[in-house]
């Protein structure tokens, strides 16, 4: 398994996907620390759980996703993996760790990048190991969010093409969502906003967000009654993670060789 997934990451660096990948970390809290002179540690970290990994990180899975369960089809090289043997099963598992730590390593990055900024403008570093556990957190939570959608891409197995129009209306249709009071502020229970990953993962972080104004702080104070235990968060988004998971081995299983 150990040189599955070391096989796994040297295809995973050929790709020029990875290296934009890594580049686009940077983006938002740049851009953030531009706009926000007076931004706190706490508000800068938070721009890269949110803007970093719900706008760039999501699509940025999904299409790494196509391209490493593509890349034995492609080549027609699945055949001679499984005289080794690997199993399909041993595939798919390698392939989504490899997904799951390009998350947290992109999730961490932008939190270096955060950090970095915080320390030029000398801005005091509060919360550091908490903010740290947070953004690693979101890490994980959005590969699991990305699940699904990747579930969809192996289903159709298609090309590169269909995978990028269904990231595109997946990503945008979670975003959506988490902009909606009738699916946000509804109670923990079998509903959009506590099914769906996106909006279930806002409903999480928002408790952690610092209100500025009296506009956030209203939204803020008519929205805590809707928060999600981090225990319901990571727990309905795990096991939503299993199911996917399994079914990806069976798709994955039934693919011809």
């Amino acid at each position: 398994m150990h040189n599955l997934l070391l096989s796994e990451f040297k295809k995973f660096k050929r790709k020029k996907m990875f290296f934009f990948g890594i580049l686009a970390a940077f983006i938002f809290p740049l851009f953030n620390a531009v706009l926000l002179s007076d931004s706190n540690f706490t508000s800068i970290q938070s721009g890269v759980r949110e803007d970093n990994a719900f706008l760039l990180l999501m699509p940025l899975l999904i299409i790494l996703a196509a391209n490493l369960f593509f890349v034995e089809q492609d080549n027609d090289t699945l055949k001679n993996l499984l005289c080794i043997p690997v199993s399909k099963k041993q595939l798919v598992v390698v392939k989504l760790l490899v997904l799951l730590l390009f998350s947290i390593a992109f999730q961490l990055m932008g939190f270096a990048v955060g950090t970095a900024i915080a320390v030029f403008q000398n801005i005091p570093l509060h919360n550091f190991v908490f903010q740290f556990s947070l953004t690693a957190s979101t890490g994980v939570l959005m590969w699991v969010a990305a699940l699904p959608c990747i579930v969809l891409v192996l289903w159709f197995n298609k090309s590169y093409i269909l995978s990028v129009i269904i990231v595109f209306f997946y990503t945008l249709l979670n975003y959506i969502m988490h902009f909606s009071d009738a699916i946000m502020m509804q109670p923990l229970g079998v509903n959009a906003g506590t099914l769906m990953p996106i909006p279930m993962i806002f409903r999480w972080l928002y408790q952690f967000y610092t209100p500025a104004g009296e506009i956030q702080t209203e939204f803020y104070n008519r929205f805590s009654q809707y928060f999600a235990p981090a225990s319901v968060c990571f727990g309905v988004l795990l096991l939503e993670a299993a199911v996917c998971i399994y079914l990806m081995i069976r798709i994955y299983r039934r693919r011809e060789i």
